[in-house]
């Protein structure tokens, strides 16, 4: 189970537009453990490119399309090692033990790929962890989907169904939801979504994602319309157990549907996901 004709190590990945804030900090973590950093850069103006320069990455231009999953494939195409450490160019690598971490996981090369904890700084101060697949192996099959809030997680489950990602005890600090890295995101995404949605209407992630966001912005009442499609699609689906996202939904939606249906339709609802 090797990475085929690529060399044995590992490359960490990153795409990035205007990105000078947090690079440095997130670029000097990965040099540690990786073999390469491979920086596809999708428009910068601003000190992106001189920065990654001189950690010595791998500079590579990609047009930007609207589509996160493209440009992180494009980076992945470049890639020259037998494993793929992606990083978001606002997170950092806690690095300690990590660097041994990887060796042994490589080493042993036992599974496709591995969770890896996200920590999500918040104005306060407070963190919201998650796990996110952030390292897999360097293998064709293994690619990004979704146009926003991408994952290699369909390709995984596609090529290797029995196969449960392991959880490693790495961690990458996420600056992205601090107010003054946020501003814009938000709208940014919301066009890519709602396009997404209009192309693929019966995906329960899009319309998921889709009212999740608008939740956050304060949009109830648009956040409620999506979410309810979302149900409608769980409903019919035979195999909702196996989406990571479901019980998240149920609370969200369940907070949502009070006062938006009549008293016995609310029931109904509450009584199907009850049962989920």
């Amino acid at each position: 189970m090797s990475g085929g004709s690529r060399k044995e190590g590992l490359s960490a990945v990153m795409i990035a537009r205007n990105a000078e804030r947090y690079l440095s900090m997130s670029l000097r973590s990965l040099r540690r453990v990786s073999r390469e950093i491979v920086l596809v850069d999708t428009g910068s103006d601003d000190d992106t490119a001189a920065i990654a320069s001189r950690f010595g990455c791998r500079i590579f231009r990609y047009p930007w399309g609207d589509d996160f999953s493209a440009a992180k494939n494009y980076a992945i195409e470049q890639a020259q090692y037998s494993w793929v450490l992606s990083v978001d160019a606002d997170e950092v690598l806690f690095d300690k033990g990590a660097a041994p971490l990887l060796a042994a996981v490589m080493a042993a090369d036992a599974v496709p790929a591995y969770r890896l904890w996200i920590d999500n700084l918040l104005d306060s101060g407070r963190i919201e962890s998650h796990q996110a697949l952030r390292l897999f192996r360097n293998d064709p099959r293994i690619r990004f989907v979704n146009p926003v809030h991408e994952s290699v997680g369909e390709s995984l489950l596609k090529h290797w169904p029995d196969a449960v990602p392991p959880v490693l005890d790495l961690r990458l600090r996420h600056y992205g939801y601090l107010s003054l890295n946020a501003a814009g995101k938000h709208r940014r995404n919301l066009e890519l979504m709602e396009r997404w949605v209009a192309a693929q209407p019966d995906s329960i992630y899009a319309r998921y994602k889709l009212g999740m966001t608008l939740a956050e912005m304060g949009e109830d009442d648009a956040a409620y319309r999506h979410l309810r499609a979302t149900f409608e699609l769980f409903a019919r689906c035979t195999e909702r157990q196996t989406y990571p996202f479901l019980r998240t939904f149920v609370g969200e939606f369940g907070r949502l549907l009070e006062g938006r249906e009549a008293g016995e339709e609310a029931l109904r609802i509450k009584g199907v996901m009850a049962r989920w």
